[in-house]
């Protein structure tokens, strides 16, 4: 029984003080919009920055230099000479007189189906162009705390991310940052 009469005494204890403070919280805090506002951005400016690092790869076409080009020129040579013994070695083992052997010599006869010098071609076939791809970082500077104004209840409604000052994030994790604290700040 002394038990009921002491939650009785404790619920009208907690309506009474609870009653008393609902005025007071819905009460501008500011006495203007400006004032608010200008006390939102101190808050803002207090809280510090995070940097956002986003990473961008690009690719594109450049011609060759003349340096680049001779490289590739004296690549495709070495190639074709190899096919060429290749093909000279196989034609001396074919070859079954002495005048074969002398026409093998100086590429007389006809290319075989299995030669492999036959579609080697001359220089035209090499790229006159290369693909280069480049890596661009860029940073950007944000606030980690940010507010939005809510006219229709006269107030600025501010969240702080949960990120320390001056830490660096991508592009992925800023877009998944948790809420640290709000804030609200009246008018």
């Amino acid at each position: 029984m002394g038990l009921l009469i002491y939650a009785g005494f404790f619920y009208a204890d907690l309506r009474r003080t609870s009653s008393t403070l609902e005025p007071q919280e819905r009460r501008p805090s500011y006495p203007t919009q400006a004032k608010a506002e200008q006390e939102a951005e101190r808050w803002i400016e207090e809280g510090g920055t995070f940097t956002v690092k986003t990473t961008k790869r690009v690719r594109r076409t450049i011609p060759l230099t003349r340096q680049e080009r001779r490289k590739l020129e004296l690549l495709a040579d070495e190639k074709r000479r190899a096919l060429i013994e290749a093909d000279y070695e196989a034609c001396l083992n074919q070859a079954a007189t002495d005048l074969a052997k002398e026409l093998c010599s100086f590429q007389q006869l006809p290319p075989n189906d299995n030669s492999t010098a036959s579609g080697v071609g001359d220089s035209s076939g090499l790229p006159s162009t290369k693909v280069v791809e480049d890596v661009r970082v860029q940073t950007s500077q944000r606030p980690r705390r940010t507010c939005t104004p809510v006219s229709s209840y006269r107030r600025l409604n501010c969240i702080e991310f949960d990120v320390d000052r001056n830490e660096e994030v991508s592009r992925e994790q800023q877009n998944s940052l948790e809420i640290r604290g709000y804030r609200q700040f009246r008018y």
